[in-house]
């Protein structure tokens, strides 16, 4: 019996030891056995100053797993990288054209607090419609920008409104490219608000931007943008669901014809830096008013997932022309097991829209142009796709007539790895 006695203390000993080191909570086990004779006072004393020592040391190390979670938590990363091969043909150079290019950009999203959030985003160029880089330079290094930057305020009292101050994503509701390349980050502030009124959703947004500030003590020769709208989405049942929208950008600056008119880098008569762009006819002092219709139809037939959209848009500034001043789009999407197809018709007068900002790829984003955009793409793996676009422009040689003229065309095969 001594020996059985024996052996039932030493394995309770061990089991009191590994309780000891698996948790501190244990600590009523260590009693219960000192209690009934199992543990002398010597050994009691040991296992229960080991238990506290290893709560001791596991207590911070959970701690700070919690706080490395929230962190984690609270901090999102994001982007991709794309090659491109692009094949240029056209009648205005009587030439045609390969380039091979690349483009990266890496995101960063931060919650600061339940309402507060801020972001940036790393990209490989600084055009302001265009993030490729063209391989050249005997392989010496590309060059890596800020093309967001931004503070996002969402305050609980405002139920779905947000303010934005900084270098932003577009807060406007948009289906097309024919006003704004998708490369465009405005600069400035902007106001948004969304509410779901059932099976409606409901946005609003509107903002103020700057394009220069020529720090002369002018606000009025500040080159800027104001822009207004609001949109509304509404779900008829579970095959179909349209969105409509009307924008307002209205463009102000006294200098704002010359800004859009002068080359890029090179400083015009009134000593103001111009962007690009070679519409308004040449008007030192024309603006832009741009009203803007858009929408899109989602249909989820048994067939196929189709999509319907377009936008029409006018330039109302300067006594609206019915050859000059108005631009539209319209095209069709949908998706087939691994493949995405798209094609869109669109038409851009010569003053419809400034060409500093508009699609870069399509006619080389000049205005004064008519024609066709075809893509197919095709899902690799995950988050690993191949597309082709093939883009056929057709320039006005006289806009007032609406002559067809030369053409410009495009073909681009892109390989894009995204996480």
């Amino acid at each position: 019996m001594k020996i059985v006695a024996v052996v039932i203390k030493t394995a309770l000993c061990g089991m009191a030891l590994a309780a000891s080191y698996a948790s501190a909570s244990d600590q009523d086990l260590l009693d219960t056995l000192f209690e009934n004779g199992v543990l002398n006072k010597a050994q009691y004393e040991k296992l229960t100053k080991q238990a506290t020592e290893k709560a001791m040391i596991a207590s911070p190390v959970i701690n700070n797993n919690k706080q490395e979670d929230d962190w984690t938590s609270r901090v999102k990363m994001s982007g991709d990288i794309r090659f491109r091969q692009e094949f240029r043909d056209s009648d205005i150079t009587g030439s045609e054209k390969s380039r091979s290019r690349i483009r990266a950009r890496l995101a960063v999203k931060a919650e600061v607090n339940d309402e507060v959030d801020v972001g940036f985003r790393l990209v490989t160029a600084g055009g302001t419609t265009s993030t490729n880089q063209t391989l050249e330079g005997g392989f010496g290094g590309k060059n890596i920008f800020f093309d967001r930057a931004f503070v996002k305020w969402n305050p609980q009292f405002a139920d779905g409104g947000s303010l934005i101050a900084g270098k932003m994503k577009q807060p406007w509701f948009s289906v097309s490219n024919v006003i704004w390349d998708t490369d465009v980050n405005p600069e400035g502030l902007a106001l948004t608000y969304k509410k779901k009124l059932g099976s409606f959703k409901l946005g609003a947004t509107g903002g103020y931007f700057l394009l220069t500030n020529n720090d002369n003590g002018s606000f009025s020769d500040d080159m800027t943008m104001y822009h207004a709208g609001i949109n509304g989405a509404m779900k008829f049942n579970d095959m179909a669901k349209a969105t409509l929208g009307f924008n307002t950008y209205l463009y102000n600056g006294t200098t704002l014809g010359s800004y859009l008119n002068c080359e890029t880098g090179k400083t015009c008569p009134d000593g103001v830096t111009g962007f690009a762009g070679d519409n308004v006819n040449g008007d030192a002092d024309a603006d832009f008013k741009l009203y803007e219709v858009a929408g899109k139809i989602d249909l989820d037939t048994e067939l196929l997932p189709i999509q319907l959209f377009g936008n029409y848009v006018i330039n109302a500034a300067n006594g609206i022309k019915s050859s000059e001043d108005s631009a539209w789009l319209a095209g069709i999407t949908t998706k087939y097991d691994k493949f995405k197809l798209s094609y869109n018709y669109r038409d851009t007068q010569l003053n419809a829209v400034p060409d500093t900002f508009n699609d870069s790829d399509f006619n080389a984003g000049a205005t004064s142009a008519r024609g066709h955009v075809v893509k197919l793409g095709y899902n690799i793996s995950k988050n690993f796709s191949a597309s082709f676009a093939y883009l056929a422009a057709k320039e006005y040689t006289d806009n007032n007539e609406g002559k067809d003229g030369t053409n410009r065309e495009t073909l681009q095969v892109d390989v894009k790895a995204k996480f």
